[in-house]
């Protein structure tokens, strides 16, 4: 997690040498001059919109959105001040964000982990993610998830429902000196299987099945 929020991070003076000559609005990949592009997009000011049933590389913007229209797929996804929007049936390889939302829609095929520090997770029915999801202060909402690994956040409220498998842990990390005073809550519906354990390291409210009780793990800063 911290290795590409790091790089994420810096990404401002280095898109900024090879981004500029893309600046401006929106970049349509999929428009009148564009059917058959695949390559990779990187710019500084503006967004990227993908049309659908296209085929393309890794998306990077610093000031700006990131939509992919249904049966795209696409590589790593990745933006500093802006949210991701994901049609139906698109598979990509990891999304990283700092300050904006993830939203997907139904089917998502995911390589790699999902991860905002300032915002919402937010995945349709049926999603396949080969990694985490992690954010910092946003939450994380999915029904019929199939996860390899671990749930993580600081603040948000983790809401998972349907037939969703959660291979790893979910993990409440120590908000240390974080002025949110809120305390966030994890709700898991019954039909839940999650293999791995829950584990607090803050006051969180726990909504989950009483089968589920025994996987809950205090650490010291919960206590």
């Amino acid at each position: 997690m911290k290795n590409r929020l790091i790089n994420t991070l810096r990404l401002a003076p280095l898109c900024f040498v090879i981004g500029t000559a893309l600046s401006g609005c929106v970049i349509n990949v999929g428009g009148h001059n564009s059917s058959d592009y695949d390559g990779n997009v990187n710019r500084v000011f503006g967004s990227i919109s993908v049309s659908e049933n296209r085929q393309v590389g890794s998306l990077t913007t610093v000031n700006g959105g990131i939509t992919l229209s249904d049966n795209v797929k696409a590589d790593e996804l990745t933006t500093v001040n802006g949210g991701v929007t994901v049609g139906d049936f698109c598979e990509i390889d990891g999304i990283t964000v700092v300050n904006g939302n993830i939203e997907a829609g139904k089917q998502l095929v995911s390589g790699d982990g999902i991860e905002s520090v300032n915002g919402d997770i937010i995945l349709g029915s049926g999603a396949k993610v080969d990694g985490s999801l992690i954010t910092v202060n946003g939450d994380i909402e999915a029904a019929d998830l199939t996860l390899t690994d671990n749930i993580e956040t600081v603040n948000g409220d983790i809401t998972i429902s349907g037939n969703s498998i959660i291979e790893g842990d979910i993990i409440y990390d120590d908000p240390e000196n974080n002025d949110n005073h809120s305390t966030p809550t994890l709700s898991i519906t019954d039909t839940v299987r999650l293999n791995g354990e829950i584990v607090l390291e803050r006051d969180v409210k726990l909504e989950i099945p009483d089968t589920m009780t025994s996987k809950v793990r205090y650490k010291s800063s919960a206590m």
